[in-house]
This record gives C-alpha cells, sequence and structure tokens, in this order.
C-alpha cells in the first residue's frame, strides 16, 4: 500500500471514529447504521472517481460531508426527533419507532375489536335473550360468557339483563383506555 493510500486510510478511519464519538447518544445498532451509512457513501464517491479517471481525494469528500460533529448532529436529530436525513444521505429507519408502529397498529385493532365485541354482546342480548349472558356451572368451577347458540343446562344466568348496562360500560371503557394508549404511541412515533 502506498503512503497515499495510508494517509487516505487514516483520514477516513479518524473521520469514522469522530462520527461515531458524536453519534454516543444513539444505541449502538443506529450508530452503527449510520457509520455504514456513510463509509458506504464514502466508497461509493471513491469509486466514482476512480471510474471516471479521476484520482481519488478523500480530504475533498470528507470536506463535501461537513463537520462530524455536525453531521453526527443531524442524523441524531433525525433519528431521534424525525428530522430529515442529512442532505444527500439515506433515511435510517430506527427500529424503535417500526416497533411503535407495528404496537400502535396492534393496539388500535386488538382494543377496538374488543370494545366493538363488548357492544354486540350488549346489543344481541335483545335479539336472542336466552342465547346472550353469563353463566356458571352448579359448584361454580367455571363461568360461560357470551353468545351461544344453546345455553348450558341446567345452569342458572348470572347477570341476566345487567350485561347490557355491563358490557355497554366495558366497551366505552376499552374504546378510551384504547384511545389513550394510542395517543402516547403515537407521540413516540
Amino acid at each position: 500500500m502506498s503512503a497515499a493510500e495510508l494517509h487516505n486510510n487514516e483520514m477516513i478511519h479518524r473521520y469514522l471514529n469522530d462520527l461515531r464519538r458524536y453519534l454516543s447518544r444513539l444505541a449502538p445498532h443506529e450508530t452503527q447504521e449510520v457509520i455504514r451509512e456513510i463509509e458506504s457513501h464514502l466508497f461509493d464517491v471513491l469509486d466514482q472517481q476512480a471510474a471516471n479517471g479521476q484520482a481519488a481525494d478523500v480530504a475533498e469528500i470528507l470536506r463535501g460531508f461537513g463537520d462530524a460533529r455536525q453531521l453526527a448532529a443531524l442524523y441524531v436529530a433525525h433519528i431521534e426527533e424525525g428530522a430529515p436525513p442529512p442532505r444527500g444521505f439515506r433515511a435510517i429507519q430506527s427500529v424503535k419507532k417500526s416497533v411503535t408502529a407495528s404496537l400502535y397498529f396492534a393496539m388500535a385493532v386488538f382494543g377496538f375489536s374488543m370494545a366493538f365485541g363488548l357492544l354486540f354482546i350488549a346489543g344481541a342480548k335483545f335479539l336472542l335473550p336466552e342465547s346472550v349472558g353469563v353463566w356458571s356451572t352448579p359448584h361454580g368451577d367455571s363461568i360461560v360468557v357470551g353468545f351461544v347458540s344453546v345455553p348450558p343446562m341446567a345452569t342458572p344466568e348470572v347477570m341476566g339483563w345487567w350485561i347490557v348496562p355491563v358490557a355497554t360500560l366495558l366497551a366505552v371503557g376499552v374504546a378510551w383506555l384504547t384511545r389513550k394508549v394510542l395517543l402516547v404511541l403515537k407521540q413516540h412515533m
């Protein structure tokens, strides 16, 4: 390896180490992803210069990237606050954001499905009063709740018509709680 190549490698290594130090606020996997992005971009530019027959000017390329501290600050803002990525660079997807988005949609489906199911039970009691309810076995070992085609034999219905207001209030409570949880999750997306 020539002295110029050693000098270029040293400049790249120093720049990436400075960048890594300024990215210390991020999780290690996020820091590593940013370093890989910058390194990839750097070597793409070097390869493009070589393909065009130009001499590799690492110092000029690194000046084009800007100060390592400023570039790191832009990436930290991008990952933590959702700011646009630094100009000319690819967006880094935070794992935490994708998990939060998945959790957001799963919570919405689960919570609102539960609320709808409770409302369905409350409404179905009016249409099929003998098939909707809460039953307890004679010894109290188990409970059957919901919509059944044939009510359990020799088991008394525990709630009777009280299932309508109870299921309705539970549905409203579950929907309200789901909405509150979704608001919190949305703030972290």
